[in-house]
């Protein structure tokens, strides 16, 4: 095969990566009964904005979202020690907001072949997310794109519907529309 674009694959491996993490980050969203909105294009370090679709004490809560993909994952003492975010991705993240922001780390199978499995009772995706706030972490200053920032997603904050509909606010339940 030839590529169409000048001898580069559009969709090559890490940007079908991402497709897919977005993707599955919207399916999640879809299953908690909440809105995403993608945000082009990518300016502010915010892949999505996930809203809740019912007015909950006077307004409809939302949160920004950065979706990151890995398929190598570094996992130790219970955290994942993602080594992907350069300064500034970091510093659109870290510190408190008006509306909060998360870090969605999905991890993927490093083959594309194994993002999903379909048969007649079920359409099973590979592997999961986890999510953190960078909230009480500073902000670096005077941050460069060319150097990466380590950061410690605890393995315990698996992304589910539940959890996700918690994140809009963990201390009162919060239920699918």
């Amino acid at each position: 095969m030839e590529a169409a674009l000048n001898c580069e694959w559009c969709l090559d491996k890490y940007n079908h990566q991402g497709w897919y993490g977005e993707c599955f980050v919207q399916v999640l969203a879809a299953a908690a009964g909440l809105q995403a909105s993608p945000l082009t294009p990518d300016c502010t370090g915010v892949d999505f904005y996930l809203c809740l679709p019912r007015e909950i004490d006077g307004d409809f809560p939302r949160m920004e979202v950065q979706v990151k993909t890995w398929a190598k994952p570094n996992k130790r003492n219970g955290h994942y020690h993602y080594r992907g975010l350069t300064e500034k991705r970091f510093n659109a993240l870290a510190g408190r907001r008006r509306i909060p922001r998360y870090l969605f780390l999905v991890v993927v199978p490093d083959d594309t072949r194994a993002f999903a499995e379909v048969d007649e009772h079920a359409l099973r995706l590979s592997h999961a997310a986890y999510w953190v706030s960078l909230e009480d972490e500073q902000r670096i200053t005077a941050p460069e794109c060319k150097r990466k920032v380590e950061v410690r997603v605890p393995e315990g904050n698996l992304l589910t519907v539940d959890a996700l509909l918690k994140l809009f606010d963990p201390l009162r339940p919060v239920e699918a529309p």
